[in-house]
């Protein structure tokens, strides 16, 4: 993965980013194969990972390639509500995950789901982690499963989702 002239470029996509957004391309708890943006945005002279590590506030994107257990955007979406826990990580969880809407949505020209889900955070604050799930099949290779992730508390998420949008917009499949 590269970041070049304000694109994120990886495993089959491309997200060009908003002016003022900086990225951490390296593997996090969150992305292992994607990116991370902590909110409200790192000014461009913070170094990516002078970040602290347990942010409640972050917008993530990951990549995953199906090896048979996600063959289908409704199985992805199956994986990630039949084990909410692996999707969020337990260090941010103070309470029951709800699931709070399940909503189609569009990754680029990929058909995705959009999941809501809501929580206390381990400050006790109400949290809203917004996960956009995006299926690739491709013919000669495994599939890709796209998971574009908006973690924020309650009383930020009109503002974060303004950035969380643009990054959404950003993203294109590409032929790599």
């Amino acid at each position: 993965m590269q970041v070049k002239d304000g694109q994120v470029i990886g495993a089959g996509f491309a997200v060009n980013l908003p002016p003022g957004i900086s990225v951490d391309v390296s593997a996090n708890s969150e992305s292992m194969h994607g990116f991370y943006v902590a909110l409200p945005p790192r000014p461009p002279d913070v170094p990516p990972n002078s970040a602290p590590s347990r942010s409640y506030r972050y917008i993530a994107f990951d990549t995953k390639w199906d090896l048979g257990d996600m063959p289908s955007l409704d199985a992805a979406v199956q994986a990630v509500t039949g084990d909410l826990i692996e999707y969020v990580p337990s260090y941010l969880v103070n309470s029951d995950i709800v699931v709070d809407a399940n909503l189609p949505a569009r990754l680029g020209t990929l058909p995705a789901r959009r999941l809501v889900l809501k929580f206390k955070n381990s400050a006790h604050k109400q949290a809203i982690r917004q996960m956009i799930i995006g299926y690739r099949a491709r013919d000669d290779a495994s599939a890709i499963v796209y998971l574009l992730v908006l973690n924020t508390t309650e009383e930020n998420f009109d503002d974060d989702l303004g950035i969380f949008g643009k990054i959404l917009a950003g993203f294109k499949v590409t032929n790599q």
